[in-house]
């Protein structure tokens, strides 16, 4: 990790400079409308404002869309990084400053989850101590670093895939085991841990018998921590469903198949990125079940709503029905839905990230090309904010900024509103 010695926050870009002149002849209106047209900038970058010098990736947004939390390799995204390592940076999309996150942590940061307040990151690294993977979760505020136990039971001692509830009092993770293992699941169990008191509750459910090497993963929170949605792989089904989508409302013990079909019909293909929405009401996935709702001839995933009170199932087709969608992310006012599609007839399968007004049906490019056209390389599955301004993703698309190169991937934020 960083030496904990650099500075904590530095400046990232440099100013644009403006006349006075300029500003004065713009009429109110259109200084305005300058400052909310939609609009892409690249976060991974250096203090001067130069690309970073390695890849970044696993962008986490706070609710407020203004604290974008990601991984990277690169060295000179902050003063100090001397350490070779990928590392968790916090960037200030307000102010526009980055800083490191974990720098008390010994290891190769793998992947990061923000809270929805801004205040924790959790996030898992292979430690230099033992070469395993684990949990921690930061105070950026106070700067306190708290390692999550993953010791959960016999056997298991590590951890990855953190997610956090909104205020940072719940984690939830995926335990697994080093060794050879034993019992059904033994690759993996998704978990929830109250760092208020220290408490786990396992979260994924215990296999049928005969089921072996199960395992779950993908695990998602509500903001509240009370319910957490996971995918969980049962290998080599009869049917060809080798995955599904769950979630667990922890206080009663009950647990939710999301991507049942509404009539019960047997799945006949695999459930993938589950989500549980902020309130907990809804379930968003992808899959290449065709029996879960009419009309589903498009033979590829396809994203779909679950209302877990109601029952209710719909799905997300892209503009071309042809086309698959996937990769979905729900806004925390459950209204707006990103996601990625592909065009059927792209030789090349380029993904591109969307965001869908469930309400009106209205859907956005959200990762345009400089010009407003697609962009040529693919992105990364999107993140969003709680009220659907804000989208984040990664790509190694050179034609996101204008001015850019190919060279790596980087982290990029558009600015919806």
């Amino acid at each position: 990790m960083i030496s904990t010695k650099r500075a904590t926050s530095v400046a990232l870009g440099v100013a644009l400079a403006v006349t006075l002149g300029t500003a004065a002849a713009l009429p109110a209106t259109a200084a305005t409308a300058a400052t909310t047209a939609p609009r892409t900038e690249k976060a991974s970058v250096a203090p001067d404002g130069t690309d970073g010098n390695g890849p970044s990736g696993e962008p986490s947004l706070s609710a407020d869309g203004r604290h974008l939390a990601f991984v990277s390799s690169a060295d000179n995204l902050v003063a100090g990084d001397t350490d070779g390592t990928a590392d968790a940076f916090v960037r200030d999309l307000k102010t526009g400053t980055t800083r490191p996150a974990g720098g008390s942590v010994d290891g190769s940061v793998e992947d990061v989850a923000l809270s929805g307040d801004g205040r924790y990151l959790a996030f898992s690294a292979t430690a230099a101590g033992d070469g395993l993977s684990h949990i921690w979760v930061e105070d950026l505020t106070t700067g306190a670093v708290q390692r999550i136990k993953d010791t959960v039971d016999t056997g298991y001692d590590s951890g990855r895939q953190p997610a956090i509830s909104a205020d940072g009092r719940y984690v939830a993770f995926v335990a697994q085991q080093s060794g050879l293992g034993e019992g059904e699941d033994r690759w993996g169990r998704v978990y929830r841990v109250d760092r208020t008191s220290g408490k786990a509750v396992r979260i994924s459910q215990v296999p049928a018998a005969g089921d072996r090497k199960t395992a779950a993963t993908h695990p998602s929170i509500s903001a509240d921590g009370k319910r957490v949605g996971y995918r969980f792989f049962v290998p080599h089904p009869a049917s060809g469903d080798w995955s599904d989508a769950y979630v667990r409302d922890v206080p009663s013990g009950g647990l939710i198949r999301a991507d049942q079909a509404p009539d019960g019909r047997t799945s006949d293909g695999q459930t993938e990125f589950p989500q549980v929405s902020a309130d907990g009401r809804y379930a968003v996935f992808n899959s290449l079940d065709s029996q879960l709702t009419p009309g589903d001839t498009n033979q590829g995933h396809n994203v779909f709503v679950r209302d877990l009170n109601t029952g209710e199932l719909r799905r997300i087709d892209a503009a071309d029905p042809a086309a698959f969608t996937a990769y979905p992310r729900l806004s925390a006012d459950n209204r707006y839905l990103a996601f990625a599609s592909a065009d059927p007839g792209d030789p090349d399968h380029t993904t591109r990230a969307y965001v869908r007004d469930l309400r009106t049906g209205r859907t956005v490019l959200a990762s345009p090309d400089a010009r407003g056209g697609p962009n040529d390389r693919s992105v990364s599955a999107p993140v969003i904010d709680r009220d659907g301004r804000t989208v984040a993703f990664s790509s190694s698309s050179a034609d996101l900024v204008p001015g850019d190169t190919y060279d790596t991937s980087h982290v990029y934020v558009r600015r919806l509103k």
